[in-house]
């Protein structure tokens, strides 16, 4: 039987993806906010079952926007994720 736990690497992706969803700063009934890309950046090997995401929202009145997410492990920093955004009115 194969196993569904994830590797630190691929949990350290996934929550790089999620730094838009948790740091939105605008009301999700009237924007919308559609990650366009997603950077990863890391500087070291994630290890171990937990990883940290602190991540912060800018929108710009331009109708473009960047969501930038610090990544952590168990040792402390290991990268940074970055997501330009996509904003507009719903």
């Amino acid at each position: 039987m194969a196993s569904t736990s994830l590797s630190p690497l691929r949990r350290t992706l996934a929550a790089a993806d999620f730094g838009n969803g948790v740091s939105s700063v605008l009301p999700w009934g009237r924007y919308f906010f559609i990650n366009t890309d997603l950077t990863v950046t890391l500087h070291g090997d994630p290890v171990g079952e937990w990883i940290c995401l602190d991540a912060a929202t800018y929108p710009e009145h331009s109708g473009i926007g960047l969501a930038e997410s610090r990544l952590f492990d168990q040792s402390g920093p290991i990268g940074r994720g970055t997501q330009t955004l996509l904003l507009g009115t719903r």
